[in-house]
């Protein structure tokens, strides 16, 4: 039997798409960016203020080791002038660190701490003294504060007079 009469009853497979399947596959795929991308610009928001968030407590807990292992004290320093930056010094003397952020999508309060040669800071006597807040313009990213406590200790504060304190 010949080659061409086996294929005269069968029909030829075509390569590629038809239009009809090339639609539905365009359509699931904007669906799928539809929602996905919403919830990747709020991951986003979210990773840049845990970034900055790590980075002000990197700096409070830095100024408090100089201080130790300096024997002197040393100073932690923010301001916010469109975006957020912090100083850490020798006080009276050497600037050890500068730091700021990126841009102004995130912002922080000023204030300054003070940590003596022991380690615990001389100007935070109320539990609200010594309360740096990060705060975002962005969507999708909730504001967050260090508190520094009487003993030195830098970490997430918790609202007493809040519901939301964890256990």
């Amino acid at each position: 039997m010949s080659v061409a009469l086996m294929l005269a009853g069968k029909r030829r497979s075509h390569l590629g798409f038809t239009l009809i399947e090339l639609l539905v596959t365009l359509t699931v795929a904007v669906i799928l960016a539809t929602v996905a991308v919403p919830n990747f610009q709020s991951l986003l928001n979210s990773s840049r203020m845990a970034s900055d968030y790590n980075e002000v407590l990197l700096g409070i807990n830095f100024a408090r080791s100089e201080a130790i292992k300096r024997r002197t004290p040393v100073r932690f320093e923010a301001s916010s002038n469109g975006t957020w930056q912090y100083d850490v010094s020798v006080v009276g003397g050497e600037l050890l660190r500068t730091r700021r952020g990126r841009d102004g999508r995130t912002s922080m309060n000023a204030g300054t701490v003070t940590f003596n040669a022991l380690g615990r800071p001389e100007n935070c006597v109320a539990g609200d003294d010594c309360v740096f807040s990060v705060q975002s313009k962005l969507s999708g990213a909730a504001d967050r504060r260090i508190q520094v406590t009487t003993m030195g200790r830098a970490g997430k504060f918790y609202d007493t007079d809040s519901e939301e304190v964890e256990e």
